[in-house]
């Protein structure tokens, strides 16, 4: 038994791995086999869920391909978008959530692309103190995607194996709309079909003493619970390595993809499925199925992901490692709304067409050179250098008024509205050199150092040096310990990284044309600073891991962040004539600290029967410490705030609650708070972090009868919150029933004026408990107090459990080979599963992880019309010949 897997080869740096029997920082590995094995995934966000300590992941939307949060840690850094670097073969991939053309806030993610099948393991390193290695923007973790390899023969034949997966199944709208949760919700689940599945997977693998390939073609064509939603994606992918000599190693690998993805309308348009029947207290004339389903909205997605690599010894212990690799992606998103259909502001029909182009590059070179220093002393030195390249170009164009539905192509439209295109291309390097010890697989230590240049921070950037620091002891091996303990572990790291400045932020002055009755003329439209520099994020951790009675695994980490340098505008005053932009200056400050927990147990293990257990517990916290005397700093909708004193991104406006006149009626709502400060406007509330504070999952494997697998795994977030907008617009205009009803039982209106029967909703006497419990919730649901919008009325505890995974399995090899069929079949198994099954919530709304505005941006846990995630049930097949 090995719970820990401690001979297990981990990435503990750029050009450095080392077993975790040996790592001196926390790394967390997926091996996917055993999970692809037993179930199948839409993305690499659900292969993650569950399985990481010290990493979670929330989807922004139910649609199909939709964008993913990472949270890493504590994400104590105030700049960037809190997201991890990411990948695939070596290659830095592009993982842009892509938003295209009117439908809101859910865009589809490049992550989306990407096939599970095509997986063999994921890395991933969590903080500075792992990723320091991988320089400027690994502050926020790095994870690194290995995909599968061919397999080598000992004995000189080539064989050959293939194997086959098919897949069919339903994605399940998990509860219908309700009086709570839709103003009609007869109209919005009217919207909801069960969505087929339907995926065919086929792989070859095989090898040689001097050559190995694996191989693949993988079909998903996959419909959302909801019309409008569906992707169809198709991915080939050919890995090549070749051992040409004893001392020269080749590979090559390469991944074709083509996905088109297609999107209803969300949040604020009466064009989507939700926004026709979610808020309104009635149906519009254009809320018809016909009507949403004959608008199109699809983004064809061709992506290619491939690199070169080479690996020399020219001399003993002496390897030369360098790889190029390269990420195009050409998106184009076509939208039609066809001529014969109304839609508001839309004069007989429009087509919209939006194309981004995105191509990156990534260039690595290292060596490494192992020796002894003693005979107890062993010794690796590594230098290397890492070039990251990538160029963005996007276009758009609107047209309207066509003569025909039958005719959509754009140059049909006889009016031109609108037309744009964009060029944005970076450049990143860094060289960085590390030092190994290793005493006598007792004592371990790295030292290590990056330098970074960018061209995003201008012509004449700085450059920046990120140190980093690790050390482990085996305590297993230098004394004795009690009986229980097999393995232990204690290990310390120290690690720099940080987020780079905006493109433009070192430029003192950019200008941009605009028209005028005299003519075009340039105007202001940036100011940078020439001194900005790079934020600067540090991180110390601490942990140990242990094997108890060899089957009980446990590793604890405890890290601690501190951002500096961080970058925050500040406006001129007026008579500067510098007001076009908020300059950037570095004086913001932050820290976080958390632990992350995992514990590993085979609690039975027999011939016949075992009982698999993995528990994971995560903690942390953050809070920002300077601003250098800027204002908050908020999100584009005025909620989510970087603020001293408050969690980064936390939920900061008003709130109301009821008042009564001295009779015990209810007189209407106030404010919270009052103007304590003197800036001219009541005081806001802090109302909670979108994030939890707390996170972890709970995984069960059983074998039964050798041949028969039940897998379980739950996973759950607390002291997260999520602003539910949609009900707060439907409180607005008369949509949320439990404030109608509300209303009608204290006399504030008639019943008639919601289309209220006056003998179901008693009139309640003033003074009452219910009387006043329900003057309480009026009080509290107002959206408007004074002129100031209460927003803190709608932002609730999102707290979830949610059973995330179930299958079983049934291994039929074994009835195969005492037929005879063994030699030609090497492997058959069927599977039964399902996904979202089901899940606990005090939340009031659909789902409390969506977020209307995707998973990149600023703002953050609003649920505004977003479409819940589905549950999936589905049935597989997999052959092996």
């Amino acid at each position: 038994l090995d719970p820990l897997n401690l001979d297990e080869v981990v990435v503990t740096g750029i050009a450095s791995e080392r077993s975790r029997a040996t790592a001196e920082v926390s790394v967390a590995r997926i091996n996917t086999s055993k999970y692809l094995e037993q179930n199948a995934y839409q993305s690499v966000a659900q292969l993650l869920t569950g399985k990481a300590a010290g990493v979670s992941v929330q989807p922004s939307t139910g649609n199909v391909g939709g964008g993913i949060r990472f949270i890493m840690r504590s994400g104590t850094g105030l700049n960037g978008n809190g997201q991890p670097i990411i990948y695939v073969d070596g290659v830095r991939i592009d993982q842009d959530e892509v938003m295209g053309i009117d439908v809101g806030g859910q865009g589809v993610s490049m992550l989306a692309m990407l096939n599970p099948e095509e997986i063999e393991s994921i890395d991933v390193l969590k903080g500075p103190a792992g990723a320091a290695s991988y320089g400027t923007s690994g502050s926020n973790g790095v994870i690194l995607i290995t995909t599968k390899r061919g397999q080598l023969a000992s004995d000189g034949t080539v064989p050959i194996s293939a194997t086959y997966k098919g897949l069919l199944g339903v994605n399940q709208l998990a509860d219908d709309f309700t009086l709570e949760t839709a103003a009609v919700p007869d109209t919005v689940n009217s919207f909801f079909d069960d969505g087929p599945i339907r995926q065919h997977s086929l792989s070859l693998s095989g090898g040689s003493g001097s050559i190995r390939y694996y191989t693949s073609f993988d079909i998903r064509d996959e419909d959302a619970q909801i019309i409008g939603s569906n992707q169809d994606r198709k991915s080939f992918r050919a890995n090549i390595e070749a051992f040409p000599t004893s001392k020269l190693q080749l590979g090559v690998n390469t991944n074709y993809i083509i996905n088109d993805i297609r999107r209803p309308h969300g949040d604020n348009s009466i064009l989507g499925p939700l926004g026709s029947g979610s808020v309104i207290p009635q149906a519009f004339p254009f809320a018809t199925r016909e009507a949403i389903n004959a608008l199109k909205n699809v983004q064809h997605v061709s992506r290619f992901i491939g690199s070169v690599r080479a690996e020399y010894e020219p001399i003993e212990s002496l390897v030369l490692k360098a790889s190029i690799g390269f990420d195009a992606t050409d998106a184009r998103n076509d939208q039609t709304g066809p001529s014969n259909f109304f839609y508001p502001g839309v004069v007989f029909g429009q087509r919209d067409v939006f194309n981004r182009r995105n191509e990156q590059s990534t260039y690595d070179l290292n060596a490494r050179y192992s020796y002894k220093l003693t005979d107890a002393i062993r010794t690796t030195s590594i230098i290397g250098t890492q070039l990251f390249s990538r160029k963005l170009r996007t276009l758009i164009l609107t047209k309207q008024n066509f003569s025909t539905d039958l005719i959509t192509n754009i140059g049909a439209g006889a009016d031109l509205v609108a037309g744009d295109e964009g060029f944005f291309h970076s450049k990143e390097a860094g060289i960085y050199a590390q030092q190994e010890f290793s005493v006598g697989q007792k004592y371990f230590a790295t030292l290590g150092i990056r330098r970074d240049y960018a061209s995003a921070v201008g012509a004449d950037a700085p450059s920046i040096w990120y140190p980093k620091f690790s050390t482990a002891v085996r305590l297993d091996q230098v004394t004795a310990l009690p009986a229980l303990i097999s393995f232990l572990k204690i290990r310390a790291a120290y690690g720099e990284t940080g987020q780079l400045p905006g493109v433009l932020d070192k430029s003192l002055l950019r200008w941009s044309a605009e028209p005028s009755g005299y003519g075009a003329g340039a105007v202001t439209n940036f100011i940078g600073n020439a001194d900005i520099e790079p934020e600067r994020i540090k991180e110390i951790e601490f942990g140990f891991e242990a094997e108890l009675l060899s089957n009980v695994g446990l590793d604890i980490t405890y890290y601690r962040q501190t951002a500096n340098n961080s970058i925050i505008p500040f406006q001129y005053a007026p008579s500067t004539g510098l007001t076009a932009s908020p300059v950037p200056f570095n004086v913001g400050s932050s820290t976080g600290w958390g632990f992350e927990t995992a514990l590993s147990a085979a609690i039975l293990q027999k011939r016949d029967f075992a009982v698999d257990l993995t528990v994971i517990w995560n903690y942390q916290t953050n809070e920002v410490d300077d601003l250098g005397g800027s204002q908050p700093i908020f999100d584009g909708f005025d909620i989510n705030v970087i603020k001293e004193g408050l969690p980064r991104d936390a939920f900061y406006t008003w709130s109301s609650q009821a008042t009564f006149a001295p009779d015990g009626s209810y007189s209407g709502a106030e404010l919270t708070t009052t103007d304590t400060d003197g800036d001219g406007e009541p005081d806001r509330t802090s109302f909670g972090t979108p994030y939890p504070d707390q996170s972890g999952s709970i995984a069960l494997n059983i074998r039964a009868f050798r041949y028969l697998s039940l897998g379980l795994l739950a996973d759950w977030m607390k002291g997260n919150h999520v602003f539910n907008a949609t009900r707060e617009i439907r409180s607005i205009v008369g949509g949320l029933q439990s404030r109608n009803e509300a209303m009608v039982s204290l006399g504030l209106v008639p019943a008639e004026a919601f289309g209220l029967e006056n003998d179901n909703i008693p009139i309640l006497e003033p003074g009452t408990d219910a009387y006043r419990q329900a003057a309480e919730f009026v009080g509290s649901t107002e959206p408007f107090v004074g002129g100031v919008e209460t927003r803190g009325n709608f932002i609730e505890k999102a707290d979830f459990l949610k059973l995330r995974e179930v299958s079983v399995r049934y291994d039929l090899t074994h009835l195969l080979r005492s037929v005879g069929a063994g030699r030609s079949v090497r492997s058959l198994s069927i599977t039964l599963a399902a996904r979202n099954l089901w899940t606990t919530t005090k939340y009031s709304g659909t789902d409390p992880e969506g977020s209307f505005q995707g998973s990149r941006s600023a703002t953050r846990s609003w649920d505004f019309l977003v479409l819940p995630q589905p549950r999936v049930f589905y049935a597989m097949i997999s052959v092996g010949l």
